[in-house]
């Protein structure tokens, strides 16, 4: 056999194992694994327990205010918080501007639209923005605060603390009307949103008013008696601006609630002044017709030429 024929004994050698393959790096586009799926939901789910919580608590608080509200000022209208020592010149102040003890009734619908406010709050509010870390939106803290400065100038009038009564009030007034503003300003507001706040706030305009009244009658009559003629002559002039701010809210806002308060108060004043001055109750009473029919008479249907009456 030649060398050319020969078998090749040359021993094979084994190549070495392949390696394994490498899994690929995860990058933005890759799907997670199931691992890191169920914790970034277990993540999502703790944040919106811990908002609903937060919530929660800005929604029990506001109704312990509320519920805060109606027990005080129930107390007050029974003249429980009444503390004037015998013989206090303050107790048998006759300011004219006054509405009738009936007219208090419209606490009544006041804080029943404020529950009704509340319970729409609850139900709709879960991803309203927070103030900071605080379980608070700006609608429910204004609310609170509201609320707390209500109660403090319903114990300082009913003690005939005069200075502080006013100083309340007029915060009050202002806060409330703050919320009626914030409720309007979304374009989707309904009627359950701001009713509330313009009844609330349009009376509190009125309490203002006699306040401020009975405390100038206090401090004037030291001096001596004031003269019917001051009286009657104010009265007029007060219901004239109420009013005509009530006819200015209906035009230019469409506010309609405004007005009825206001007419609601004029009237009270008118029959608690009828023992004392008819003509100015008369006066009174026929002033708040007037603007009653400017109001609310739809003048839009009656003549095109007072079309841009009839809207907002």
């Amino acid at each position: 056999m030649t060398q050319d024929m020969q078998p090749d004994t040359t021993p094979v050698q084994d190549e070495p194992p392949a390696a394994p393959p490498v899994p690929p790096a995860m990058d933005d586009t890759t799907t997670p694994t199931a691992p890191a799926t169920t914790s970034r939901s277990n993540e999502t789910k703790a944040k919106k327990e811990e908002h609903a919580a937060r919530h929660d608590i800005e929604v029990i608080v506001a109704w312990v205010v509320l519920l805060a509200m109606v027990v005080v000022n129930a107390l007050a209208q029974c003249g429980v918080l009444v503390h004037l020592a015998p013989g206090d010149s303050r107790a048998t102040v006759f300011s004219w501007f006054a509405p009738d003890r009936y007219v208090q009734l419209i606490w009544i619908p006041i804080y029943a639209l404020l529950a009704i406010w509340l319970i729409r709050i609850g139900n709709g509010r879960r991803k309203a923005k927070r103030l900071g870390r605080t379980p608070f939106t700006l609608m429910g803290l204004l609310f609170i605060v509201t609320a707390g400065v209500e109660i403090g100038w319903i114990f300082a009038w009913h003690n005939q603390n005069y200075p502080s009564a006013i100083s309340l009030v007029l915060i009050q007034t202002a806060l409330v009307w703050a919320l009626w503003f914030l409720t309007r300003r979304n374009k989707h507001h309904s009627l359950w949103d701001w009713a509330p706040f313009s009844l609330w706030g349009s009376w509190l305009l009125v309490e203002c008013v006699t306040d401020i009244a009975r405390a100038a009658t206090y401090y004037v009559s030291k001096d001596g008696a004031i003269s019917t003629t001051a009286q009657s002559i104010t009265t007029i002039v007060v219901i004239v601006l109420l009013l005509a701010l009530a006819c200015f809210a209906r035009y230019r806002f469409g506010d309609w609630i405004f007005g009825l308060v206001t007419l609601w108060a004029v009237v009270g004043v008118a029959i608690r002044l009828m023992d004392v001055s008819k003509i100015t109750a008369v006066l009174g009473i026929a002033l708040a017709t007037a603007a009653a029919v400017f109001m609310y008479i739809p003048w839009a249907r009656i003549s095109p030429r007072l079309t841009s009456m009839g809207s907002p």
